[in-house]
């Protein structure tokens, strides 16, 4: 899983820096979200981390990461959305959990729904995702300036 989580994680580094440069305000709130919700997820759990992003953004905008078939995909069309780039990040952020969840087979669903509930009755889907949540937050640490 390692080789694949790596590779995913970079391919959506990638497109956030091309699309949107690395130090550009929605960038640098993309990097916020990737060293912050790490912690809720570890206190508060996975789930509460997926609602509370949902709810900072759109469910739906989230929901994108899991039909996508490249992370450009996410980012494309969330950059079309009118809402504020503060929305967008945690939209962006929460895309790219799921996106890399299910490209890793950590979880099936194929709505929201379904994975609140798979992550609900699979604690071992948690637990792969906190090495998603950790690197992702590693690597927008390393690829994403916190000023201009």
């Amino acid at each position: 899983m390692n080789e694949e989580l790596l590779h995913s994680i970079l391919e959506c580094i990638n497109q956030i820096t091309s699309k949107y440069g690395s130090s550009t305000d929605i960038a640098r709130k993309i990097r916020s979200r990737a060293r912050s919700i790490p912690a809720y997820s570890f206190t508060k759990g996975l789930v509460y981390s997926l609602v509370y992003i949902a709810s900072r953004s759109s469910k739906d905008l989230v929901e994108i990461g899991l039909k996508a078939q490249k992370c450009e995909e996410i980012i494309v069309k969330i950059m079309e959305d009118k809402m504020s780039n503060e929305e967008k990040s945690y939209a962006i952020y929460g895309a790219i959990l799921l996106y890399i969840a299910k490209k890793l087979n950590i979880v099936k669903g194929e709505g929201f729904d379904e994975i609140i509930c798979d992550i609900t009755r699979s604690p071992v889907a948690e637990i792969k995702m906190w090495s998603v949540l950790d690197w992702f937050k590693r690597f927008t640490e390393a690829y994403i300036h916190e000023r201009e």
